[in-house]
């Protein structure tokens, strides 16, 4: 495809500010809702092909290549000072991002640019790589950081109190971290200190641990993952929740988990389960997990859970008096396409936005953190 045979389907670029002379790449595209375009990040695709992007943040210009313009409030595209063509929408603001008509990366790069609407993405190749990237709806990626909501679901004929705090993984500067008590694997601390010793919006606990002993050392179990080094190994048949380097969010057995860990593509990841939902189905199965207490195959009790949504939405759940059965189900109500059990009982807990939702009812040794 050509510069002129580009496809209708339009695109805009974003690109987030930092400084003056500076600008940021994000790893997503973005649905612009008043025009029903899709929208790509400039610095990304210009990185691919080794292209200088500069933006001048007083004069709220875009400058490709040393020769190239495009201005906030202006359709035209220039070049050295030249205006060379009319784009189809002008460049905007939103979330301090600049957004541009992608079309015209076609045009400034020479390039086809594709349209993926099975995987809901843009593809484009350089050099015999191929490149993609995510595209999301411009509400999801402007909503909130966090949402705090009580609800109450009924799951047969009993109704369950259940905290929820929504994480939209998509607004800037939003980061998911796993983080031990005290800076340091078995140590035990509150829950409310993890979060604000690290800056958190929000926090909910995360792996099992020897919560009985009366030793100094608190045995955490199962594998973890922290800002990308693997501090403990994972056992292959147990759940573990992961993010990726460039954003992206799981769950997976530990045996998967580890492959991605050793092609250097896990940033985060917790061991933990039993998982509760996979592709949007309860798919609860704590034997094959190698559960055999009854706190996790039949006991009621206080549950804390992670659920994924579409379009890089988390939740982080309490509730109490479920068992994990009745817990998958809140999760599938809630939306989840997949989650997994936290660890209950006295170690449930959640925090947000600086405050307890779920107080737990002890010390705690790993949790799961949104900054």
């Amino acid at each position: 495809m050509t510069k002129n045979a580009l496809v209708s389907l339009l695109f805009f670029v974003l690109i987030g500010i930092f400084t003056d002379s500076q600008v940021n790449a994000s790893s997503y595209g973005v649905i612009e809702e008043s025009t029903n375009r899709t929208l790509v990040p400039l610095r990304t695709v210009s990185e691919t092909f080794n292209v200088p992007v500069e933006w001048d943040n007083k004069k709220k210009v875009v400058t490709v290549n040393q020769q190239y313009t495009l201005s906030i409030g202006s359709k035209n595209l220039q070049q050295n000072g030249t205006v060379i063509k009319s784009m189809d929408s002008q460049p905007k603001m939103i979330n301090s991002a600049v957004y541009v008509p992608v079309k015209e990366i076609g045009y400034l790069f020479n390039t086809p640019i594709s349209w993926n609407k099975e995987k809901q993405q843009i593809e484009y190749t350089v050099d015999h790589s191929l490149y993609t990237l995510p595209v999301y709806g411009e509400a999801v990626v402007g909503k909130a950081k966090i949402q705090v909501k009580n609800q109450s679901i009924k799951v047969g004929v009993k109704s369950y109190p259940v905290k929820i705090v929504s994480i939209n993984l998509l607004a800037p500067n939003t980061t998911l971290h796993v983080e031990a008590a005290n800076n340091k694997i078995g140590s035990v601390g509150t829950l409310a200190s993890i979060a604000k010793n690290h800056n958190a919006k929000a926090a909910i606990n995360a792996n099992f641990f020897d919560a009985y002993t009366n030793n100094s050392y608190r045995t955490v179990y199962n594998g973890l993952i922290m800002n990308g080094k693997k501090v403990q190994e994972f056992d292959p048949k147990f759940s573990s929740f992961y993010s990726t380097k460039d954003g992206d969010i799981g769950i997976l057995p530990g045996a998967k988990v580890k492959e991605l860990y050793n092609k250097g593509i896990v940033q985060e990841a917790i061991q933990i389960g039993p998982r509760l939902i996979t592709n949007g189905q309860v798919s609860l199965n704590p034997l094959s997990e190698g559960f055999t207490s009854h706190k996790i195959l039949s006991s009621p009790g206080a549950r804390s859970a992670i659920g994924i949504l579409k379009n890089r939405q988390l939740i982080f759940v309490t509730t109490s008096g479920a068992t994990v059965e009745h817990l998958a189900s809140i999760m599938k109500q809630l939306g989840a396409i997949d989650a997994i059990n936290l660890d209950g009982g006295a170690s449930s807990g959640l925090y947000a936005n600086g405050k307890y939702l779920t107080t737990p009812g002890r010390n705690i040794a790993v949790a799961l953190i949104v900054k």
